[in-house]
């Protein structure tokens, strides 16, 4: 548009300022980088998470039948279930069974054994789906071949883990209770898992070598598994819905864990959206950053446009229609780059499964959904227009004459009245907006609250670290000086610096104290009496001898004994379980069968917090004693009911007292101790353990569990130094996904930093070109800069460390229970990160101002 076709009237101003920005668009984004590079980064991640969570969702829903094995499971611990029950069913269209439990594999010719987790299924199985082998199903085989029986073996497909521990290959034989196995062939996917937590590997067989293994006896700590495939022309979900109805109705109290296929499997629909919340919270962090990026942008903008702005004002424009100019045009921007993260964000679950489609524990369904894509853009635009918004009254402002001079244009102080309200009113609308598309309303505001209050404080640290430079004593060094002047000058990066790279280094702080504190608590920092040993499904006939076995091997050891079995809650105070809403950190006990057993005393490791235990000799109605959380968590107290199901048969029993159960010894202890009448007559196993002196003898413990294999093939020996290496390298692959989601913080805080220098850029120049003719070397000008840089960094990491140690206490305390300590070797390693990542950035932005020639800004001058 020429000056001649640009005239401001005040019925058309706006139009022609619309026109007008639109046409200087058409020169290109070149000044837009950064501004670009935020919001397409903050908004993918907003919406890759969401459009990731849903495709998880989707994928279980979809494949819900063959993930769980049929339309509907029907499981229950210790309780074979009966005739009446299994007619029930295969009444109503075609059914498996499959039994799970725990036992010793061992080569008969070795000294190792290990525990494996063996799963015997039937002819029927499986009803949807095809397992996954090593070799396949080529040709005529069938699944079942791999299970036959021949020459008095019987056929054993197991997980490849297997082979490290105890060096099988295929064809060789292992024995498992009372009956001999041979290696088949490698377990490498089963139709019917969506995996989850293995204390050992895994190995499938037939229903008939189980049983010559001997280990299924009454009480033995087995979990049978029912599954009902529909017929085709019955399976919809109402009809899944009702056959669900129907059984309940028929069988109320059985104590049966019924999934469906819509839901095969509750906790890790919930474990999902959890993740998905606090990778949200990770992409919204980076958004925010990103939006001080846009307001850094917005300033280097108007400066580069200052010559635009002033012929607007020459033209006749006031400082509003200056402003509308560069709101436009940054809207515009943001809205096509907010786009751009909606698409990105949108493709990303198919990136996701075309990259580790066959390596993914469960089923993820790509689907585009506009609505994750529309709340992608208004968080775009919202948070464009939020930090926009203040920065804007700088072209307010600064009359024509200011505009059209070459000199640096600094700083015009705190933001006036008008931007300040529009800042607020769009970052209000920013919070709303999160609150209304957020599943979990009160973690979205505790974040939100704490997003502010970071904000407060970093730009209050920012300001409190210029006052102090600005009152301290100069230095006869010349690269000091110019540094402690850079920190408080006008347009000096502190408060930049602090809230972008602020954030991000208090985000991975927190993280990784949690994760420090967290994998020091289950393994590193273990008790002294903690045990080294469980030893599972010791039956009565057996106890004794299996007791002074472990004596004599173990003399050294402490030894300790508790009765167990394994039983469902189903009804709290006479209302089903299904019914009842408990708390988050109480739904576990509800969800499948929990270990219980009962005492004649107080178990060690517990304290009485209300209530009274009951006598020794107690003989009469069946009492309870839970633990206090737990308890409280499902709504319950003294005097009122609990009704579990044992051994398929139904016990309610009232709560005579509350416990505090000291899980961190990793003791014998049960949410549910039960009074020792209640189960009179009932079959049950021991649970023994067996706590070593604290330094392991490797080769003492492995040839003590491979006689122990041999001599008692029906116990369960479970290592909890393997255990909690199991959890640990879990936790360790959870931190390195979550770390990977956070340091997204750290790119855009590179940005954002990036912004800042551009939009002093100018400044900085007119004063390297003074320092210059005054006699400024490079060398002393790159030792102020880098001194500079690396006060900033020091600043920034002294604050991330105290708020995000703060942070990380405050989860591990409150949230996950366990004892905090603090992690100095890391701590150290974040702040000399952060130093260097600060200099690194800020010479990699300012290192062409070194090389600039004085002469032709002097001309320009």
């Amino acid at each position: 548009m020429s000056l001649s076709e640009f005239s401001i009237r005040r019925g058309s101003s706006s139009r022609a300022i619309f026109r007008f920005a639109l046409r200087d668009l058409r020169g290109g984004l070149r000044f837009y980088g950064v501004f670009i590079a935020c919001l397409v980064l903050g908004v993918t991640a907003l919406v890759g998470v969401a459009a990731t969570s849903r495709a998880f969702r989707l994928g279980l829903a979809q494949q819900g039948a063959a993930l769980l094995g049929g339309d509907l499971s029907f499981g229950r611990a210790q309780g074979a279930p009966a005739s009446p029950e299994l007619e029930f069913l295969a009444a109503r269209g075609k059914l498996s069974k499959i039994v799970v439990l725990r036992a010793m594999a061992r080569k008969p010719e070795a000294e190792q054994a290990t525990l494996v987790e063996i799963k015997a299924v039937d002819s029927a199985y499986p009803l949807i789906g095809a397992a996954r082998t090593d070799p396949g199903l080529a040709g005529d085989r069938k699944f079942s071949d791999f299970l036959g029986e021949k020459d008095g073996a019987f056929g054993l497909l197991a997980d490849r883990s297997i082979s490290a521990r105890l060096n099988v290959k295929l064809g060789d034989r292992l024995a498992i209770g009372a009956a001999t196995f041979i290696v088949t062939g490698w377990l490498e996917k089963e139709p019917d898992s969506i995996g989850g937590i293995g204390f050992g590997p895994r190995v499938m067989t037939s229903e008939a070598a189980l049983a010559a293994t001997n280990l299924i006896v009454p009480g033995s700590l087995a979990r049978t598994s029912l599954r009902l495939l529909l017929p085709p022309e019955k399976s919809t979900e109402a009809d899944v819905a009702a056959a669900q109805r129907d059984f309940v109705a028929a069988f109320p109290d059985d104590g049966f864990e019924i999934r469906t296929r819509a839901q095969p499997s509750p906790q890790l629909s919930r474990n999902i959206e959890r993740f998905a919340q606090f990778l949200t919270l990770i992409g919204l962090t980076a958004l925010v950053c990103g939006g001080v990026g846009v307001g850094n942008a917005i300033r280097g903008l108007i400066d580069r446009k200052r010559r635009t702005l002033a012929i607007l004002k020459a033209l006749g424009a006031s400082g509003g229609d200056a402003a509308r100019f560069v709101l436009i045009q940054a809207m515009l921007v943001a809205g096509v780059s907010s786009l751009a993260g909606v698409l990105l964000g949108l493709a990303l679950p198919g990136l996701l499964v075309a990259l580790f489609g066959a390596s993914l524990p469960f089923p993820v369904e790509p689907h585009a959904d506009w609505r994750d894509g529309l709340s992608g853009l208004a968080f775009g635009l919202l948070t464009a227009l939020a930090f926009a918004a203040a920065p804007l009254d700088r072209a307010r402002l600064l009359p024509a004459t200011t505009l059209l001079r070459e000199s640096a244009m600094q700083e015009s102080g705190f933001p006036r009245w008008r931007g300040l309200a529009v800042a607020t009113v769009a970052a209000s609308a920013l919070f709303a907006f999160a609150l209304l598309t957020s599943d979990d309303r009160r973690l979205t505001a505790e974040f939100g609250a704490a997003v502010i209050v970071s904000f407060a404080l970093l730009y209050g640290v920012a300001r409190a670290i210029m006052a102090l430079a600005r009152r301290a004593p100069h230095s006869r060094l010349l690269p000091l000086r110019l540094a402690v002047a850079n920190l408080h000058r006008p347009g000096a990066l502190t408060p930049s610096f602090l809230i972008s790279l602020g954030l991000g280094v208090t985000l991975l702080t927190a993280l990784v104290g949690v994760e420090r504190n967290l994998r020091g608590e289950i393994g590193q920092s273990l008790p002294k009496n903690s045990p080294s040993f469980f030893f599972l499904d010791v039956q009565a006939t057996q106890a004794a001898e299996f007791q002074s076995f472990l004596q004599k091997e173990a003399p050294d050891g402490a030894l300790s004994v508790a009765p167990m079995l394994r039983g469902r809650i189903v009804r709290v105070n006479g209302v089903a379980a299904e019914q009842v809403k408990p708390t988050d950190k109480a739904r576990w006990a509800l969800e499948g069968d929990r270990g219980i057993t009962f005492a004649a005393k107080i178990p060690e490791g517990s304290k009485l917090v209300s209530g009274e235990w009951w006598p020794e000799n107690y003989t009469g109605p069946p009492l309870v004693s839970m633990e206090a959380e737990v308890a409280e968590g499902l709504g319950v107290s003294l005097g009122d009911t609990i009704s579990v199901n044992v051994l398929g048969r139904g016990l309610t029993a009232r709560i005579a007292n509350l416990r505090k159960v000291n899980w961190r010894n990793f003791g014998i202890n049960f949410v549910m101790v039960f009074s020792p009448n209640s189960f009179a007559g009932a079959p049950f196993t021991r649970l023994m353990t067996l706590t070593l002196p604290q330094k392991p003898d490797f080769s003492r413990e492995a040839a003590m569990l491979a006689a122990s294999a041999r001599k008692f093939p029906a116990v369960a020996s479970v290592s909890m130094r393997e255990t909690l290496a199991t959890l640990d390298e879990i936790l360790r692959k959870l931190y390195l996904a979550i770390q990977s989601a956070a340091s997204l913080a750290l790119i855009v805080s590179a940005l954002v930093l990036s912004g800042a220098l551009a939009a002093g850029q100018r400044a900085r120049i007119y004063e390297a070109v003074v320092l210059k003719v005054l006699g400024a070397t490079r060398p002393r000008l790159l030792a102020a800069l880098a001194l500079e840089f690396a006060l900033l960094g020091a600043a920034t990491a002294a604050f991330g460390l105290l708020a995000g140690g703060l942070i990380a206490f405050l989860v591990a305390t409150y949230v996950l229970d366990v004892a905090f300590s603090f992690f100095p070797v890391q701590a150290a390693a974040l702040a000399l990160a952060a130093i260097a990542f600060a200099i690194f950035i800020g010479l990699a932005g300012t290192w062409r101002i070194l090389g600039e020639k004085p002469a032709r800004h002097l001309r320009e001058e």
